[in-house]
């Protein structure tokens, strides 16, 4: 993945910052906790071909509250109904300049509802499933799919947890929510956020 970047441009006039919610859609799986992740399609003008978590912008019918758009974006690409009062904010990570779309995201931990089950339902994505956070690691690592930053540090802070409550736990009590800025022409050793040694370690920046 060395050299490679995300497809998207990165020399643009500066657009307005749109808040934004993603989410961590976990479970815990015989194996131990799992992540629900999808491919974005090749033809998206932001991060096409590029492994994320179900998220969005926040719409004029979220009434400005973010978990709302964190669960309505749940919902509308994955099928899955989340309780807007029972997620867990992990952190927040601001789009540097110069992109085509700038966004002040909230990403969120919820635990996947008993008896619902997880599906690609967007146009936005090709694929989706369930996997570890070690596993989508592994694959970024072996040029199997592509990660942008902040998607690798949620992965990363995942990576001690074995099942949802202890992830949620967590989360509840020592998530850092102070906004994650990456600005272009950055190097990568100056770029810090949980798993960033590691990240820089593995690829371009995206």
């Amino acid at each position: 993945m060395s050299g490679q970047g995300a497809g998207h441009r990165r020399d643009l006039a500066d657009v307005p910052i749109r808040p934004a919610a993603t989410v961590l859609l976990l479970r815990t799986a015989p194996s131990g906790l799992e992540v629900f992740v999808q491919t974005r399609a090749s033809g998206m003008e932001f991060a096409p071909d590029v492994t994320v978590f179900p998220g969005g912008g926040i719409e004029p019918s979220d009434d400005g509250d973010l978990t709302v758009t964190a669960a309505r974006e749940t919902q509308e690409e994955c099928g899955v109904r989340v309780d807007p009062d029972e997620l867990v904010p992990l952190s927040r990570w601001v789009t540097p300049p110069g992109r085509p779309r700038r966004y002040d995201t909230m990403f969120y931990l919820a635990a996947l509802p008993v008896g619902q089950e997880a599906r690609c339902v967007t146009t936005e994505a090709v694929s989706a499933g369930w996997h570890s956070p070690q596993a989508v690691i592994d694959a970024w690592l072996g040029g199997r799919n592509k990660l942008m930053a902040p998607t690798y540090s949620q992965l990363h802070q995942l990576l001690p947890f074995e099942t949802v409550e202890d992830a949620l736990g967590w989360a509840a009590e020592a998530a850092d929510l102070t906004p994650v800025a990456i600005v272009d022409g950055m190097r990568r050793e100056d770029r810090e956020f949980p798993g960033h040694v590691e990240y820089a370690a593995g690829a371009t920046i995206y």
